[in-house]
């Protein structure tokens, strides 16, 4: 069986289970378990498959048809130009995130610098600010077991072991009040528990990394006090595209200033910052 038939075979698969971009999916796909970029696999149409080769398909493809995200069955998403190690128990980075890390880098000036990084995940806003500050100070905290795996891995995939910690814990908790922090960060769990069952997100990726409460609000309400006091400089959180007016508000009620709501690519509201007295 050639590559070119494998291709429409497993784009006819994924199309029947209702998987977006069928085609593009099964290009992903074959590109991963083969080993080899998008255009090698243009050039291969031709080549026969051998029994392994087939054998080696046939899970993977099984996994993305159940819907099961693309970035598990490779293991790793890119986010900022930077590859990240994602799986099961981890929620996988969005491009929208980055937007916070744009906003955060601006407060992250030149020199030894303290970031904290709150429900970090995987990992990928802090350790994206840590990549263009090479004397940032990273303290990374996350209350999954699951999720903290994979925030241990991705520090030490980015060789910053020697200037991030990966702590365990809930919020700030796990970071000792003697600590200095400039900027407190966070992508936190932001999605109305109501809402959740109806989003394809919520069958594979980790509720807790989703689960804000009755009005997605509840992290923001025992983060935000606590970060107003810590941090030094800034705090900056990412917030769903209607909860920019009421996470601002709490925003200025733990006493920051300069407060606003900043939109993403897509001119959807994504990040509130607020400045430390």
């Amino acid at each position: 069986m050639t590559l070119l038939t494998v291709l429409e075979r497993t784009t006819t698969y994924l199309e029947g289970r209702g998987i977006p971009s069928p085609k593009f999916e099964a290009q992903l796909l074959l590109a991963h378990v083969l080993e080899m970029d998008r255009l090698q696999l243009f050039m291969q149409f031709e080549r026969p498959l051998s029994e392994a080769e087939l054998a080696s398909l046939r899970e993977p493809v099984r996994r993305r048809g159940s819907g099961e995200p693309f970035a598990y069955i490779s293991g790793t998403k890119e986010f900022w130009s930077l590859d990240f190690e994602v799986g099961p128990g981890v929620l996988i980075p969005r491009p929208d995130t980055e937007t916070l890390v744009e906003q955060a880098k601006a407060f992250c000036d030149d020199g030894e610098f303290f970031v904290a990084d709150i429900c970090a995940g995987s990992g990928c806003v802090g350790i994206a600010l840590a990549s263009e500050n090479p004397e940032l100070k990273l303290y990374a905290t996350e209350a999954s077991p699951e999720a903290l795996a994979y925030l241990k891995r991705n520090i030490a995939k980015h060789d910053l072991s020697t200037r991030a910690a990966a702590l365990r814990g809930d919020l700030l908790g796990p970071i000792p009040t003697s600590r200095p922090i400039d900027v407190v960060v966070s992508n936190p769990p932001y999605i109305a528990r109501q809402e959740l069952a109806g989003l394809d997100v919520a069958r594979h990726e980790p509720g807790m990394a989703l689960d804000g409460g009755p009005d997605g609000l509840d992290i923001y309400r025992r983060l935000i006090p606590d970060a107003a006091r810590r941090a030094r400089r800034a705090v900056l959180v990412e917030i769903g595209h209607d909860q920019g007016e009421a996470v601002a508000e709490l925003f200025r009620r733990a006493g920051l200033t300069e407060v606003r709501v900043v939109k993403d690519l897509a001119q959807n509201d994504r990040v509130v910052v607020g400045q430390s007295t």
